[in-house]
């Protein structure tokens, strides 16, 4: 039989498979230290950018806050001026109120010495006497306009009565006739016959189609188109009563509608921007509604509406 031999490992096997494992063994430390090193550097770069975040919306609430106070401070100074333009209005008034007490005093001598010269000259000199009349008659609408002058300024309180809403608006027009000569404006009035009284204070529904009309006055500045306003009544139902105040100017940019009757917004530079919240202020107190729209070919139409005074109405 033949003996079997003993494989027996050489050394130097030995040796290289007892490194492999030590370096086997050292490449996995290495990895394992390579990904936690990476875990670290994962970690700190994630802890830089938030702290990074946090400084920049650190800064950029800096930055808006720096802002916003010096919006608030530009806030502060507008209404400053605005203040102050009030305070000037308010001598301004109280100045032609008095004013207007020492010009009647005058007309209403003028009057009297044209009404003693007409009766002296009746029927002697009717060319004299047509003239006289003239005189009289404008004398006449002049104490008139200054007595309506003076109780739109007069500091009083609401005197609620039934009112012919017609009425109200002639005598607003005639108020601001001279304005309108001197800007070659038409003030127009298309008033339905025939319509229920309104109750209200007169002098306060004066002041709402002062503003209106006023408005209507700027916006035709420079206009080279149709230099009028239209002042219409209406009844609108049989509780209702409609006024509108149409002009032919420049009309209101459609992202304005909503601010026009904000407090201190105007697009005029010298406007004070409280004429139209007054307006929509006096109209609802009276039981109404102010409203405003773009015209379809040109301009704005203000209009607003008045509750009928029911009792008056009911009245036989």
């Amino acid at each position: 039989m033949k003996k079997k031999k003993n494989k027996k490992s050489l050394p130097g096997k030995k040796a290289r498979t007892g490194e492999s494992a030590h370096l086997e063994r050292v490449i996995n430390g290495l990895r394992k230290n390579r990904n936690g090193l990476k875990d670290k550097i994962k970690q700190q770069s994630n802890q830089l950018k938030a702290k990074n975040g946090q400084l920049r919306n650190g800064a950029e609430k800096q930055k808006r806050s720096e802002t916003q106070i010096e919006i608030d401070k530009k806030e502060i100074a507008k209404q400053r001026e605005e203040l102050l333009h009030v305070t000037r209005v308010g001598k301004l008034a109280e100045f032609v109120s008095s004013l207007a007490h020492e010009i009647s005093q005058p007309l209403t001598a003028i009057l009297s010495y044209a009404q003693a010269a007409q009766r002296k000259l009746a029927g002697r000199e009717p060319e004299i006497e047509k003239i006289l009349s003239y005189i009289i008659s404008d004398d006449q609408r002049a104490i008139e306009v200054i007595q309506r002058l003076r109780a739109l300024l007069k500091k009083s309180a609401p005197e609620m009565n039934s009112l012919d809403i017609n009425t109200v608006v002639d005598e607003t027009i005639l108020l601001m006739a001279t304005d309108a000569n001197v800007r070659n404006i038409t003030l127009k009035n298309e008033l339905e016959n025939d319509l229920l009284p309104v109750r209200a204070d007169r002098v306060q529904l004066q002041q709402v189609l002062l503003n209106l009309i006023s408005n209507g006055f700027d916006a035709l500045e420079g206009s080279k188109g149709k230099r009028e306003i239209v002042i219409r009544t209406k009844s609108l139902d049989a509780n209702t009563i409609g006024v509108e105040v149409k002009d032919f100017g420049r009309g209101v940019p459609a992202g304005d509608i909503s601010k026009l009757f904000t407090h201190f917004f105007t697009s005029k530079l010298d406007g004070l921007g409280m004429g139209l919240s007054i307006s929509r202020s006096i109209v609802e107190a009276h039981g109404g509604k102010l409203s405003v729209k773009n015209n379809s070919n040109r301009g704005v139409t203000f209009y607003f509406t008045l509750p009928v005074n029911k009792k008056d109405s009911s009245e036989p």
